[in-house]
Order: structure tokens, then sequence, then C-alpha cells
């Protein structure tokens, strides 16, 4: 959902500042008002354009009450309003919490959750996206997002404005514009870390609002590593990645079919996911990620359910 999101402020930003810059609009004060305007707009009515994109619809009246039931359970806990269910209709494993002042808070959960999760593991999950919308994640993460998209463009525009400076100070636009671009990559890493912090307090979140909830999401959390093992694995070009993975396993997690994985245990699940060693590239992966990684984030629900 980030990555999405991420990708429309910035091909919809690119495109306008590219036509201001060809226009000859330069002013830096005013760039920033339509970057600040355009993330603005897009939280307004983003979630109008993920319906789309996701093909959600709203659950209705009696269907999915276990979960219906989860979401009320878990919104009088944390205090806050019980938003919108809304089941998105595709394959991929994954929730996600979204919303505006003009839609109203919702909670997402794809077909392929409910495919390979147990009704406990879904609460938990729950648990998580309902922290997000209590931290008023979705509000927060757009205000830090605009702040290295202002760089990016103020070095852009920079950048592009020294190839045609008529007055001999492209030397300085082009230093600037560096400066800007360093600030830009800086800020980028700050918010994703920013990000993974927002993350585990969603993960504590849910272990404080759903009983036995730090068992329950490791268990998820497992279930949906070992499925994108299993995915990854078919993909030719993953091929030689996918061997390494199962030797990491105790058994090979090609053979377990995403069906089934509803059906294991969380104990045959975490066991699958603890046996993995967390690698050099595995750090730098998480240095770019959004998300902690996942030996991490079980290790700490760990150390939470023992506390």
């Amino acid at each position: 959902m980030i990555v999405t999101l991420l990708v429309i402020v910035g091909f919809t930003t690119l495109l306008v500042f590219g036509i201001f810059a060809l226009v000859g609009i330069t002013n830096i004060i005013f760039a920033v008002s339509i970057v600040v305007l355009i993330n603005i707009v897009e939280w307004l009515f983003g979630p109008k354009l993920i319906d789309r994109m996701y093909h959600t619809r709203e659950v209705k009246e009696g269907e999915l009450q276990e979960v219906s039931d989860a979401i009320k359970r878990i919104s009088q806990r944390a205090g806050i309003k019980e938003p919108k269910l809304v089941v998105a209709d595709i394959d991929m494993p994954n929730a996600f919490a979204y919303g505006s002042p003009l839609t109203g808070s919702k909670v997402a959960v794809t077909r392929g959750l409910l495919r390979i999760l147990n009704p406990d593991e879904v609460e938990a999950v729950l648990g998580h996206e309902l922290g997000h919308l209590k931290h008023r994640d979705v509000q927060v993460m757009m205000v830090v997002s605009i702040l290295p998209a202002i760089l990016y463009y103020i070095a852009y525009i920079f950048m592009i404005n020294s190839f045609f400076d008529q007055r001999n100070n492209s030397g300085v636009m082009v230093i600037i514009g560096i400066f800007a671009f360093l600030g830009y990559m800086v800020l980028s890493l700050l918010m994703l870390a920013f990000s993974r912090m927002r993350e585990s307090y969603a993960d504590f979140h849910s272990t404080q609002v759903v009983d036995n909830g730090a068992r329950k999401l490791s268990s998820a959390l497992a279930k949906l590593y070992i499925y994108g093992s299993i995915t990854s694995k078919r993909k030719p070009k993953e091929s030689k990645q996918a061997g390494t993975m199962r030797a990491l396993f105790i058994v090979d997690p090609s053979s377990i079919n995403a069906d089934d994985l509803k059906a294991l245990s969380g104990d045959e699940a975490l066991e699958y996911v603890m046996n993995r060693k967390t690698t050099f590239t595995d750090k730098i992966e998480e240095l770019l990620s959004t998300h902690p990684n996942i030996v991490k984030r079980i290790n700490n629900l760990k150390k939470i359910s023992q506390s």
C-alpha cells in the first residue's frame, strides 16, 4: 500500500513539476505549496482510488460475522470508533487500514488473507491494523512523507533550471540541487525507519487488545512469510534463492499448499521461520523497508508474551 501511494504521489507530482519547469515557474515557495496541496488532495481522495485499485467492497450485514465481531470487540478495547470492514478481492494475503475525513476509517482484509489464516490469527492482524488507526498513522505518515518530497522537487527544479540558466548561476544551482537530493535521501531513510517504528507500535497494540495477541500475531506473521516463500519459489528468476530458502526450513515450504496454511499449527509455522538466520542482506533489505525484519518482529512479540 505504501509503495502504491508513493508511486502515485511521485508520478503525479513529478508530472506537475515537469510542466512547471517547462513553462519557467521556479518559485520555491509556490513549488512547496503545490507539493503539500497534492499530498493533501491525494490523502482526502486516495481511499476512493484504493477501493478501485484493490476491488474492495463493504462487508454486508451477516457476512464474515466472526471478523466483524472481532473488529467491534477490538475497537471497544482500543477506545476508538469502529471502522468500516471491507474485503479486497485479491489473492495476495494482506490487511491494511486507510481512510480520510471524506470516507471515514476503513480496515481491509484480502481474500487471500482469509484463505490462509485461521480466525484467531485474523483477529490479531486486525488488532495490528486498528493500532494504526488509533495512532493516526495514516495522517502521521502523510505529513512525514511530504518532507522528503519537498526536498526531492527542490532538487529537481534546481537541476533542471541549471541547464537553462542565462546568468551563469548554473554551478550554484547544481550544488543546491545535489544538497537537496542528498537531504531527500537521508530523510527517506529516516522516514522508512519511522515507518518501521510505527509498525512495531501497531504490533504491540495487537498484544494489548487481543487475548494472547502476541502468540496469535506471531503465528499470522509466520504463515504470511511462508506463503511469501512459496510464491517466490514459483518465480523462475528466484529459483536460486528458493533453493537456499528450502535448506533453511525443517521441511520444504513448497510442499505446503497455500490452502493448507490455515490448518498449519502456529507452533509449526513459527518453527519454520525461526530456523531462518538473519543475513547481512536481510539487514540491508530491512534498512530499505517500511516493515521490520520478520524474525525481529516475532522475537519482539515473543519477549512481550513472556513478560
